[in-house]
């Protein structure tokens, strides 16, 4: 008898907070969503309605306990107008802008995806090519008003020929008419016959990459978009999402998919780099493993994105959840994140090849310089533009690409830090006595700089771990690691 009292006040425990839940959003009517077609991530299906975004935002909404009833709209604008005007209206799949971020309340990342252009056919490119190089590249399909097409108009494109649907634009890249076209990765990959992609496409450059987002009307109610949130994280947690990813794109690797916080760094040994190649390619480096002992101490431990540095540098100064590193913490850029560190030092100097017999002791013998060649982006390149620097080589887009201009004579100096110029001279097996180390023109400390949309509670979460390791030793010995007998920051 007391083990039935026991199961019967166990029993309406679980009922009490399973009502609870649902009745936290029960004043709330019917949320209406809509999707329009953007295979693999909303489409239609046997009159169903599915894709990345679609599965996910149900199971979301249903652990949320929030009604929903989804359908598809004729077009995108027609779906984004109805959720400006509510109410009780929400639209998958996204993308978070700063232009979007008071228009609409937010749940997610649901997905992620890449933009890029592509090319069909046969090619005497080089990829990746450079940004400028696109511009001068024959015509670009777009489609009117994607985002995918809006960033390209930003950056200063003017060979881009408009379709008003994507289909469109499609038939046309597919049919010869035009050789170039602008799009999300998956989405293009998902909307062309098997093997074609494979067999035809090549990727030109990638110029994006961003974030897919359940947008819901401002009427909505906080409590309702906040338990969606909570529900996508533990989605995310669970390995739920990947589940769901995997459904529409098999070959997708487990760290190209969205995380509770969107972790960023650039290919710069020793602090960050790429190694081995393909899907089965880590993420290494100093830093790496610094910020991996960080999410180990949080609970949980998100994929690192390895991208362009200008390419995250744009994304963490807007998207909620993010984070860049090893991010120089300059007076410039005091304001525009959230600091946790420091994580490394960047003491920079100019460097010459030692047969120049050049020599610089001030800046205005390194303005009289040919060329300065920094990578394209960085703290050095801000500080070379703000001092008026008319030598300016910023067109590398990594650090090795910089040192290999030095190197190779293309320009007189490089303007870099001490540690990325030890590694990529022992890996480029160059000695350093080849090289000339002038004067030093900065000396910063390297932070993880995380958005200023993310929770301060995050932010001082992370900096208190950080604080832990360093008191505890585990920093120095991962720092001695990799830079032994250098000082720590």
């Amino acid at each position: 008898m007391k083990t039935i009292k026991i199961l019967f006040v166990l029993a309406l425990v679980v009922l009490f907070f399973t009502t609870c839940k649902k009745e936290d959003n029960n004043d709330e009517e019917t949320i209406q969503v809509f999707g329009s077609e953007f295979v693999p991530y909303v489409f239609p299906d046997n009159e169903k309605i599915v894709g990345i975004d679609a599965d996910i935002a149900a199971e979301a909404m249903l652990k949320a306990g929030v009604d929903m009833e989804m359908s598809m709209a004729d077009t995108w604008q027609e779906a984004y107008n109805a959720i400006l005007s509510g109410p009780n209206k929400a639209l998958l799949s996204t993308t978070y802008i700063p232009e979007r971020t008071d228009l609409f309340k937010w749940a997610g990342p649901t997905s992620k995806g890449m933009y890029a252009i592509f090319e069909n056919g046969e090619s005497n490119f080089v990829f990746p090519l450079s940004i400028e190089e696109c511009k001068e590249l024959p015509s670009i399909a777009v489609v009117t008003d994607w985002w995918e097409t809006t960033t390209l108009e930003d950056m200063g494109f003017t060979n881009l020929v408009y379709y008003e649907t994507y289909s469109e634009a499609l038939d046309a890249f597919m049919n010869s008419e035009i050789r170039f076209i602008a799009s999300d990765f998956y989405h293009l990959v998902s909307a062309l016959p098997s093997g074609y992609y494979l067999e035809n496409v090549h990727v030109v450059t990638s110029y994006r990459t961003v974030y897919y987002y359940i947008a819901f009307s401002k009427d909505v109610s906080d409590a309702a978009v906040n338990s969606v949130q909570t529900e996508i994280e533990s989605m995310i947690k669970n390995k739920n999402t990947v589940s769901i990813v995997r459904k529409y794109i098999p070959f997708m690797p487990e760290n190209y998919i969205s995380g509770t916080i969107q972790l960023y760094t650039e290919n710069s040994p020793p602090t960050s780099f790429e190694y081995g190649h393909g899907t089965s390619a880590e993420v290494r480096g100093s830093s790496i493993d610094i910020v991996n002992e960080i999410m180990v101490r949080t609970g949980y431990v998100n994929s690192i994105n390895l991208t362009l540095w200008n390419n995250a540098y744009a994304i963490v100064q807007y998207l909620p959840n993010s984070a860049l590193f090893n991010t120089a913490r300059t007076p410039e850029r005091e304001n525009m994140f959230q600091w946790v560190g420091p994580i490394s030092s960047s003491r920079t100097y100019f460097y010459t090849l030692a047969s120049s017999g050049l020599t610089i002791e001030t800046l205005e013998q390194a303005k009289a310089l040919e060329s300065i060649a920094t990578p394209n982006g960085w703290f050095t390149h801000d500080f070379l533009i703000n001092n008026n620097f008319q030598n300016i080589v910023a067109t590398s887009r990594t650090s090795m690409e910089a040192f290999d201009q030095l190197i190779s004579g293309e320009v007189q100096a490089l303007l870099m830090t001490d540690l990325d110029v030890k590694w990529l001279a022992d890996i480029s097996e160059v000695p350093l006595s080849n090289l000339t180390q002038h004067m030093e023109a900065l000396n910063f400390k390297d932070y993880i700089a995380f958005s200023l949309s993310t929770p301060a509670t995050t932010v001082l979460q992370w900096q208190d771990h950080l604080d832990a390791m360093k008191a505890d030793g585990t920093f120095e010995t991962i720092w001695n690691r990799w830079f032994e007998e250098v000082p720590m920051p």
